[in-house]
């Protein structure tokens, strides 16, 4: 007699193949380590005595001796499973048993809250360097990456799962259940740190403040993980807006840093909005050349441009622009330079970014000296001391083996890389320039380990006549806020070396700039009219902030110029009549002023190197620098409000927010003019990314 039952493999392969189950992998790897790991405690701890009941790890194998599936003695169900776990198995088994067991994955992040304050206050964070640990693919695929905010510092040691059972141990039911799925676990970034103070913004535009909760590892926004930066900036109240009859006379010191821009720019080109401190507008401003006219000689070496012309986001109010160029003194006026290369070498700088990228930077520079200059190399931290001792540029073969030498690793341990670097200046100082140049990714345990005396020691060294230059590299481990404090009491400036054209831009288009200074201490105070202007602001310069009776003491430092560098500095200002802030019901009449068709009065001090009583320049604003339309106004006018629109609207400013990102593009285009370099372009590229991250309306 014929037999119609139906074949159960025959059926078996016509079912549709199950889905896989959230956690089935973790499950079987699980197991697999477990199996592991008991395999090698019997290796050490001898043959096993037995177990508690309910507790013996069986092979599968085992499960399934003496069992028939024709005999119907385990559901046709189990059998099909049986089919699909039995290779898996074996194969997670076979991957994992020769390889350690890898512990859980454990970050923390302490964040303490960020408050702005009046004067610049670098943001605390913790002192020790971040332990940084990269997860495989595996754990992350599988979700062991655990999070302290949910889950309990792992000791390291593996956790042993759930034993399968036979039937006949009659396991609890809690035994035989499925080990539920592993919680959803975001992307995690690549390198995973501890105790960083900012986490910026991903696409989405979410909120850019680090997690208010010590235990948070990551912040979720838009959908994605946000990494945390790891990077540390002073916070600074943005400029306010005052009343001229109040208060008319402003006083700052020039900036001719632009590590700000380059920050910014290579965290947007990474998809992340920078951390609103991160941005300071004047820093966006000067990063790009121009085309101001000449300083006529060494002895006044440079002259204001001053332009008025209306505002692009507010149309009561004007932007007053006053630009500078440094005097660029010709090849053989230059005098010979003595550079010190602090380099930091701990083992935080051994990144594509950092350490080698640092390398081929001053070999970039090394090209643009000439015999008369002399370099010296002192590391710190890994590798602290002398790695050369002062040798004429044009021997370049031994400077660069000595830089190709250099290797990261070790922790910081300080020595005395800083004094070290000075003394070093002080041995080759020559009639030129003497500079040491510290370049690092923001470890700054140099060999003076306070702070205040790090500062006091490098202004001292500074009125002997060697300065100070810092080059940042990489991120993560940036300390800005130091970067930015050395730089100005080492007269000196502060950039960040994002990529290699960064460097070419900075060590051999602006060498001059970065090398030669033409002017030291160079102070600039605008004194309005308040018959003609109500209200007024500086737009950026927060940290340059200079009391009014500074500009006359010749003892309070300043920013210095260097050969060939532009400075500018952008005021909005409200003429009379359309302020924004009541006049008082009480106050006194204005004081008469003496030429009420001047918009304001500018004054600039600054000495030339090597003195120590400073020059005055003076020029009034008058209505004869005054445009009706931006664009009368020049390329550089345009150009100039449009960096400043996008600072303001990337660090959530309370002015100039209503101007569209398409609007900061269109006016950007409009002052592209020549743009050698192609830098205007890069930053209408820019603009789009930040459009992107964070849209308008959101």
């Amino acid at each position: 007699m014929t037999d119609h039952r139906p074949d159960p493999f025959e059926k078996l392969g016509q079912s549709p193949v199950p889905p896989p189950r959230s956690g089935a992998k973790a499950a079987a790897l699980a197991a697999a380590r477990a199996a592991y790991a008991e395999a090698e405690t019997k290796k050490v701890a001898g043959p096993t005595k037995g177990t508690a009941r309910g507790r013996r790890l069986m092979s599968i194998t085992s499960i399934f001796k003496g069992f028939s599936i024709m005999d119907m003695r385990i559901p046709v169900g189990t059998a099909a499973i049986a089919l699909l776990v039995l290779p898996l198995g074996y194969q997670l088994y076979s991957s994992t048993s020769m390889t350690p067991v890898m512990p859980p994955v454990t970050t923390q992040v302490e964040a303490p809250a960020v408050e702005a304050h009046a004067q610049p206050e670098a943001v605390a964070t913790t002192p020790a360097k971040p332990v940084t640990t990269t997860p495989t693919e595996e754990q992350r695929a599988i979700g062991t990456v655990e999070d302290t905010a949910t889950a309990p510092v792992d000791s390291g040691a593996p956790a042993a799962p759930e034993p399968m059972l036979m039937e006949s141990e009659a396991a609890p039911a809690a035994d035989m259940a499925v080990p539920p799925p592993p919680p959803s676990v975001a992307p995690m970034p690549s390198v995973i740190q501890q105790n960083q103070s900012f986490a910026p913004s991903p696409l989405g535009g979410a909120a850019r403040q680090a997690p208010s909760s010590s235990t948070e590892s990551y912040e979720m926004s838009g959908g994605m993980a946000v990494e945390p930066s790891g990077d540390e900036f002073s916070s600074f109240d943005e400029q306010r807006l005052k009343v001229a009859a109040d208060e008319p006379v402003s006083t700052f010191s020039i900036d001719v840093d632009t590590a700000s821009y380059s920050y910014a720019r290579r965290m947007l080109e990474d998809g992340y909005v920078p951390e609103p401190d991160a941005v300071r507008i004047e820093e966006l401003i000067n990063y790009f050349p121009y085309d101001y006219p000449p300083a006529p000689s060494a002895e006044v070496p440079f002259q204001p441009t001053l332009k008025v012309f209306p505002t692009p986001w507010n149309e009561k109010t004007q932007i007053l622009s006053i630009g500078i160029k440094g005097y660029v003194p010709p090849a053989e006026a230059i005098a010979p330079s003595n550079l010190v290369f602090l380099i930091d070498t701990s083992g935080s700088m051994d990144e594509p970014d950092k350490l080698p990228l640092l390398k081929r930077a001053f070999a970039l520079l090394l090209d643009q000296l000439s015999a008369d200059d002399t370099v010296s190399i002192v590391t710190y931290a890994g590798s602290a001391g002398v790695a050369l001792e002062p040798t004429s540029a044009s021997d370049k073969a031994k400077v660069l083996a000595a830089l190709d030498q250099l290797g990261a690793g070790g922790s910081t341990s300080g020595a005395e890389g800083i004094e070290l670097a000075y003394r070093l200046a002080e041995q080759g100082k020559k009639d030129g320039t003497n500079r040491v140049i510290l370049a690092t990714d923001g470890d700054f345990n140099v060999g003076i380990d306070d702070p205040d005396a790090l500062k006091q020691f490098i202004a001292k060294k500074r009125q002997s006549g060697i300065s100070l230059s810092v080059l940042g590299f990489g991120q993560g481990n940036l300390d800005d806020a130091t970067m930015q404090a050395l730089a100005q009491d080492g007269n000196g400036n502060a950039s960040y070396v994002s990529n290699f054209a960064e460097a070419k831009k900075v060590l051999v288009e602006e060498v001059g700039g970065t090398l030669h200074t033409i002017a030291q201490d160079v102070k600039i105070q605008v004194e309005f009219n308040p018959a003609v202007v109500s209200e007024y602001r500086l737009i950026g310069y927060e940290t340059r902030h200079l009391n009014r009776e500074d500009f006359n003491n010749d003892a309070v430092d300043a920013g210095d110029i260097g050969a060939g560098h532009t400075v500018t500095a952008l005021y909005e200002i409200t003429p009379v009549g359309e302020g924004q802030v009541d006049p008082l019901r009480y106050g006194t009449a204005n004081a008469t002023t003496p030429a009420t068709d001047e918009i304001a009065f500018l004054k600039m001090r600054y000495k030339l190197p090597g003195e120590s009583v400073s020059q005055l320049i003076e020029q009034p604003v008058t209505a004869d620098v005054t445009y009706e339309d931006i664009a009368q106004a020049g390329v550089d006018a345009q150009f100039a409000t449009a960096v400043a629109a996008f600072g303001q609207k990337l660090k959530g400013s309370a002015y100039g927010s209503d101007m569209t990102w398409d609007e900061i593009e269109a006016l950007a285009k409009a002052g592209r003019g020549a743009d050698e370099g192609g830098y205007r372009a890069e930053f209408v590229r820019l603009v789009e990314d930040a459009a992107l991250l964070e849209p308008d309306g959101e």
